[in-house]
């Protein structure tokens, strides 16, 4: 039986031109894997988009994270650490897509 507590988290980034090369994104991803983690948060899987099957524009990694509870996912992008890090993301990424889930298959 799956815990529906649980949150699932899919996070869909599309990198600004050289966006994964500044230091800005080594230090959003430093202080963004920080947060997660103090919430719990622990990452399932990291992918690399290669093709687009559908429509929209085509992102360039998908993350999936499970966090232990719907209030700990949210609090991971609502507090004030995350907050302060999002002039670096801006810099780093074009867009960022975050999608919070239960972790019950429907």
């Amino acid at each position: 039986m799956t815990d529906t507590n649980k949150a699932i988290v899919i996070l869909e980034a599309t990198f600004n031109p050289n966006g994964m090369h500044t230091p800005e994104f080594k230090e959003y991803s430093r202080r963004s894997n920080a947060n997660g983690e103090a919430h719990g948060g622990v990452v399932l899987s990291k992918y690399q988009v290669t093709d687009n099957l559908g429509d929209g524009e085509t992102p360039h990694m998908i993350l999936i994270i499970e966090y232990p509870s719907q209030e700990q996912a949210r609090q991971t992008f609502i507090n004030k650490e995350y907050q302060s890090i999002l002039s670096l993301r801006e810099i780093a990424f074009k867009a960022v897509r975050i999608f919070q889930t239960n972790s019950q298959i429907v």
